[in-house]
């Protein structure tokens, strides 16, 4: 059993020291429980704007130094995405930080329409951790089900957990929900959706959607449409052993 905390927030464009306070005051308001993992939405040093370069900083940089002080401050794992430029190239990068280093790090591979900027990403990674496998992804990935395929030889899945990071805008948001329970239910897997509020950087308003999705494709906890809160939600990775035992659905995977 792991406790989960997904940060929902309004990413204020460009600003990224208020954020970051911004992030800790939400987190301190609303912890109700020790939590084993932190998760915050895509691009969350200082949102999508106009021009990703402006904020974007190397892989040491402030987005990863305020990861492993929040990590070490509240004894978790903590996972964000954020603009990244390594050898002249802009990356929307996912890292997962531990309490003492890097424990894996994604570059969205499916690029939304808008996101010339970036370069796309050419490999998932899988984060062991926690008691648990994890597959953390970005945002427009959850579109695309081959992407997310959980595969399993001799009863051994690849994953126990997807986790999205994402800005979906309000319009979308329906459908974000929808994708996700797809996913969980597909994969034999928990799913986890974080997904910011408010307007971004290119005035499109995100009303939230942050989510947590058990195997079975039910919600356990989700977040109050358009408000700032932290959602807090137990993932039963013994539970899910059984589920999978019970439904052996996996035996005829391909």
């Amino acid at each position: 059993m792991i406790t989960v905390g997904l940060v929902q927030a309004n990413i204020k464009t460009n600003e990224v020291i208020a954020n970051f306070k911004h992030y800790e005051e939400i987190i301190k308001r609303d912890l109700t429980k020790p939590v084993n993992l932190i998760v915050f939405p895509e691009m969350y040093t200082a949102g999508f704007s106009e021009d990703m370069y402006a904020e974007a900083d190397p892989m040491n940089g402030r987005g990863t130094e305020f990861l492993i002080r929040t990590a070490q401050q509240f004894q978790c794992d903590v996972v964000a995405s954020m603009p990244v430029l390594q050898e002249g190239k802009l990356f929307n990068r996912l890292v997962w930080m531990t309490q003492t280093r890097i424990l894996g790090y994604y570059d969205k591979r499916h690029l939304f329409f808008g996101e010339d900027q970036f370069t796309a990403g050419t490999r998932k990674t899988i984060v062991e951790t926690l008691g648990g496998k994890f597959l953390p992804l970005i945002c427009f990935d959850v579109r695309f089900p081959e992407w997310s395929r959980n595969h399993c030889v001799n009863g051994r899945f690849d994953y126990d957990c997807l986790v999205y990071v994402t800005n979906f805008p309000a319009p979308r948001e329906e459908m974000l929900t929808k994708l996700a329970v797809a996913r969980a239910i597909e994969n034999q897997s928990y799913v986890l959706v974080t997904n910011r509020v408010g307007y971004d950087g290119k005035q499109r308003l995100h009303n939230g959607g942050t989510t947590v999705i058990d195997p079975s494709g039910n919600i356990l906890a989700a977040a109050e449409p358009g408000q700032e809160q932290m959602v807090v939600a137990d993932l039963d990775f013994d539970a899910l052993a059984a589920l999978r035992k019970k439904f052996p659905v996996a035996d005829q995977w391909e």
